[in-house]
């Protein structure tokens, strides 16, 4: 790949995720633009070879508060149009379904996944789960797909936790996250440590020490094929 692109929104973290570790890994070059920062997003999607829309805090649906979004929605549209390879995760995965249709919303119990929750393959994403797995989640958004999508992993709190698009896959997990990034997230002030569904803090250090050396392992052999 030549152009690599990987949109923020500004809850990157102090560490480098599994993503940037990644490319620094095996060489592959990146920029980083961040609309939140007043970045423009490139309105063609020639020479750009692979796309990662990263997480935040903000509602996709926000455009008021936050009009930038609306800038996301456009540029994901265009991607998918093209049929350039492109990763959400999690706030990510919901600006790919809201963008071509698929509801976006809080369940209606305001309950949370804050932790490590186990995520299930579902019809074709047996190819991409050989099976079950813990991953790291913060959010208390649910995904309804939009029409064309196809569900990839459920989880017991959330029906979409992975899905295809055309060029696009949007994970609501986060895989990219490491155990120095989830302490971070832990320290974190708004961290809904209490909130309904959310894990403590020694669920959350317990299912880290169990999980994430497999979770490291799949994501690496995802993004390998991802950034072929």
């Amino acid at each position: 790949m030549s152009r690599i692109i990987l949109v923020s929104h500004g809850y990157d973290g102090s560490a480098p995720d599994r993503v940037r570790l990644f490319l620094e890994r095996t060489g592959r070059s990146y920029e980083v633009i961040a609309p939140h920062a007043g970045d423009t997003l490139p309105d063609t999607m020639a020479g750009i070879d692979g796309v990662v829309i990263y997480g935040g805090a903000q509602e996709i649906y926000q455009t008021d508060l936050y009009p930038y979004l609306a800038d996301e929605h456009a540029f994901t549209r265009r991607a998918v149009s093209a049929g350039v390879p492109l990763l959400g995760i999690c706030l990510g995965a919901q600006c790919i379904a809201y963008a071509h249709g698929g509801e976006v919303q809080p369940r209606p119990d305001a309950a949370y996944e804050f932790g490590y929750y186990e995520v299930r393959p579902e019809g074709a994403g047996t190819a991409l789960f050989a099976e079950p797995l813990a991953m790291p989640q913060w959010h208390w958004h649910g995904i309804a797909l939009p029409e064309g999508a196809e569900r990839l992993a459920s989880s017991a709190m959330f029906p979409t936790q992975a899905f295809r698009l055309g060029s696009a896959i949007g994970f609501q997990f986060h895989p990219e996250v490491t155990p120095e990034l989830m302490r971070e997230w832990q320290a974190l002030p708004e961290a809904p440590f209490g909130a309904p569904g959310a894990q403590t803090l020694d669920e959350q250090q317990a299912l880290m020490d169990c999980h994430d050396a497999r979770i490291d392992a799949w994501f690496n052999t995802f993004l390998t094929g991802f950034f072929a």
